[in-house]
């Protein structure tokens, strides 16, 4: 029984290690390399300032749509306006058609100058957006090339990445349901460590003293977890 216990903890500590590989791995496959972050940077600036000027656009053609259309009630509103006139009966009533009609012609004129003005400022940001639409096939284009460069470099860590998780799949196998689910229940708690060397009757993760009886249960060879970090613990067998 002891020494079955002991092989169960061996494996574990053989798992932590290729599963400790394996997230260097990850995190090389992660990390851009300065040759492509530079140009990665400038294609989301890029990105980012299309999206920009796009959404400016898109906001000054929906508040031009809402003065044309405010502009065509008023146009019509003027044009009943003088209708109107024509059928007042004395000098009052001819004066209140005039008043309307002044007020009415004022507005139709400020809807018209705001609505020439957004076209002007449609137009200066369109040409500030096609000129980004046209340097942008030459940066897509090197942005491309870099990005080809960078992934074809990844290909040796790719498949030592692929080899590790196959590795920990063959330990996991040999590994009972309620062991392996230790291992992962703490590895999730503990940010990718569940399991770690004692040195010096000292936990290496978190520097916790390991009691006298603890000690003697890991040097049978028993599963041990840590008092102070509640990592499983593996003592390196001594020849």
């Amino acid at each position: 029984m002891e020494e079955l216990l002991n092989q169960d903890v061996e494996k574990l500590w053989e798992l932590q290690s290729v599963y400790s590989q394996l997230a260097d791995r990850e995190r090389q496959l992660s990390v851009k390399p300065e040759s492509f972050a530079a140009i990665d940077r400038e294609w989301q600036s890029a990105n980012e300032e299309m999206a920009r000027l796009s959404a400016q656009i898109e906001v000054l053609s929906k508040e031009r749509r809402r003065v044309e259309g405010e502009l065509s009630d008023q146009q019509e509103l003027l044009k009943k306006y003088q209708g109107q006139l024509m059928q007042v009966k004395n000098q009052q009533q001819y004066a209140a058609a005039w008043k309307e009609i002044d007020a009415t012609r004022k507005h139709v004129k400020e809807l018209e100058d705001s609505a020439l003005k957004q076209m002007g400022d449609i137009d200066v940001i369109q040409k500030q957006l096609d000129e980004r639409n046209d340097a942008h096939a030459d940066l897509k284009s090197r942005y491309d090339a870099a990005y080809s460069a960078w992934q074809s470099s990844l290909g040796d860590l790719r498949g030592e990445a692929d080899a590790l998780k196959k590795q920990a799949a063959q330990i996991e196998s040999k590994l009972s349901e309620p062991l392996k689910r230790e291992f992962h229940r703490v590895f999730k708690q503990r940010q990718g460590v569940a399991v770690v060397a004692v040195a010096a009757d000292t936990c290496s993760a978190c520097r916790s003293r390991i009691r006298p009886a603890l000690a003697q249960q890991l040097k049978r060879g028993e599963l041990v977890h840590c008092e102070g970090c509640h990592r499983i613990l593996y003592l390196e067998k001594t020849t």
